[in-house]
């Protein structure tokens, strides 16, 4: 009976080491994810968002207060430069001119008696009939009066212009906006000229001011390509063209951003003033080049276990040294020869989120290590992880 159980016993370790070696015996197999260069296009974009607007719009305003007595427009009316767009009731502003006219009246019949006065006294003076300073008095008042003359001339002027003021008319030739007044409401402006309409001047031509990070704004350059969607069409794309790059910066949520100024055509008039568009603007584009994914740059070969860890400390030292010496335009990257991973320095051209230029260090047939896939290996085959 003892040596049957003796004999199980020898058998279950048996059974069991033929499991764990099945199960765990491989565990220092070193297994690579891999990829190679391809040859291909490469474009480095960069992604924004911002509002709709139309290239020019003009505020509309009165100069002189009063009561809107009519209103020609409305929302959308098309106008041209010079159209009467609202009128102002004109009563006070025709009373006004009528005094100032009165004033000039008076003011030019003072002016003749005082210049023939001062004519009259200077002859007085002449034949030694008045005093000097009689005939100088005489001269004063007539300069005096011409003064006088001359303001109410002005003060003329001003009515008179202050009347065609009620006259509101379109600046340029555009679209109405927006319409701040209604028939038989009063306008003031003694502080400030109250906006009346705001008037779109030429839709058929716009403008996308869209704000790009201080990350990315050195990139971004007058005439580049630009490509943009919006909500209401999504299976449509619209192009633009980078016009002006304002050097104003703003902040937001402690990002430095700045203004970025597309210039678009809407000869169709679908884009509307203040949609949101979302922007893509091509910096560069490269065709026929060796690209890489960038998930390769960031491979470094575990310590202990692996093929990698065995290497001489001189040669670790080596490439240590190597990376630290890396030029901007320069990075490291691991190669699969048989299945030792080994250094390569390579040169980096243009590069975007998924893919960099390889300029030099790298051959298209190359593999090139992305991951260790050894741990996920064992894992899956029930190991530890």
């Amino acid at each position: 009976m003892k040596k049957t159980l003796v004999i199980l016993i020898i058998l279950g370790l048996a059974c069991g080491g033929i499991l764990y070696y099945r199960h765990y015996g491989k565990k220092s197999e070193i297994v690579y994810d891999t990829t190679t260069p391809v040859r291909g296009s490469l474009r480095v974009d960069v992604t924004a968002s911002g509002t709709i607007q139309p290239v020019n719009i003009v505020s509309v305003g009165t100069q002189v207060s009063g009561i809107i007595e009519k209103v020609f427009v409305d929302y959308n009316s098309t106008v041209k430069k010079g159209d009467l767009i609202a009128q102002l009731e004109t009563f006070t502003l025709e009373e006004d001119l009528k005094e100032a006219k009165a004033a000039v009246t008076d003011a030019k019949a003072k002016l003749d008696y005082a210049k023939l006065n001062a004519k009259r006294n200077k002859e007085l003076f002449e034949q030694n009939f008045i005093a000097r300073y009689e005939w100088e008095e005489a001269e004063l008042s007539a300069v005096n009066a011409q003064a006088t003359y001359d303001k109410a001339i002005a003060q003329q002027k001003k009515a008179k212009r202050n009347l065609g003021y009620a006259n509101i008319v379109s600046p340029v030739n555009g679209i109405i906006v927006t319409k701040e007044v209604e028939e038989g409401q009063t306008v003031a402006s003694s502080f400030q000229t109250p906006e009346l309409f705001t008037i779109a001047e030429d839709l058929t031509k716009m403008q996308i001011e869209a704000s790009i990070s201080e990350a990315d704004i050195g990139q971004i350059k007058t005439g580049l390509p630009v490509t943009f969607t919006v909500d209401t069409f999504p299976a449509d794309t619209f192009n633009g063209i980078v016009d002006q790059v304002r050097l104003q910066p703003t902040e937001d949520s402690n990002v430095v951003m700045y203004t970025v100024v597309i210039a678009i055509s809407n000869d169709d008039l679908r884009l509307l003033p203040g949609m949101t568009a979302y922007v893509t603007i091509t910096v560069e584009e490269k065709h026929d080049i060796l690209k890489l994914q960038n998930m390769a740059f960031q491979f470094r070969p575990v310590t202990g276990g692996t093929v990698s860890a065995k290497k001489s400390n001189v040669e670790r030292q080596r490439i240590i040294q190597e990376r630290k010496s890396l030029q901007p335009n320069e990075a490291m990257i691991y190669v699969l020869e048989g299945n030792t991973p080994v250094a390569r320095k390579v040169k980096k051209g243009i590069s975007n989120l998924l893919e960099t230029e390889i300029t030099e260090g790298l051959s298209a047939n190359e593999k090139v290590v992305l991951e260790d896939l050894t741990t996920k290996v064992s894992v899956k085959r029930g190991g530890p992880p």
